[in-house]
């Protein structure tokens, strides 16, 4: 019985592509929302601004809020780069092992519950990005089952 198996190359290039699309999509979606007035506007008539914002001019406010864009860019961007570049590793070098599977598919869990607390429903980026998450866990879900078929031979 052996615990880890090849990374199939199909499987690599479809978390490639998943990954490529997510990232690309996320960056459309940002550089809409820093061009945007009046998605700043809308920032703006929030309300949730801290005491220290209010006194500052439009020019600050749209800095801090290209600031705010930047920040959640890299956070949702960070996931998919750290999975395509560990995948490469995987399927270049190392092995998959049910570690890789589980923990990669608790990570992509939490970005994508990530990018659904923090987006717009209504946004064609969002629905993408989400669909590009739920392909893939259920890329990680086949995975899992790749290494359960080796084991039980």
């Amino acid at each position: 019985m052996r615990e880890s198996i090849e990374m199939p190359k199909g499987t690599f290039y479809t978390i490639a592509a998943i990954c490529a699309v997510i990232i690309m999509l996320t960056s459309l979606e940002m550089l809409i929302k820093a061009k945007d007035t009046s998605l700043f506007n809308m920032w703006l008539s929030n309300g949730n601004l801290g005491e220290d914002l209010l006194t500052q001019t439009t020019n600050q406010l749209y800095s801090t809020y290209l600031n705010v864009c930047i920040g959640t860019f890299f956070v949702r961007v960070i996931t998919p780069m750290a999975v395509i570049i560990h995948s490469y590793f995987t399927f270049t070098r190392l092995r998959v092992n049910k570690l890789f599977v589980m923990i990669w598919s608790v990570i992509i869990v939490g970005a994508f519950a990530l990018t659904v607390l923090t987006e717009q429903f209504y946004s064609i980026f969002f629905i993408g990005s989400g669909i590009g998450y739920l392909a893939l866990i259920l890329t990680m879900i086949y995975l899992g089952k790749c290494l359960r078929n080796i084991k039980s031979i």
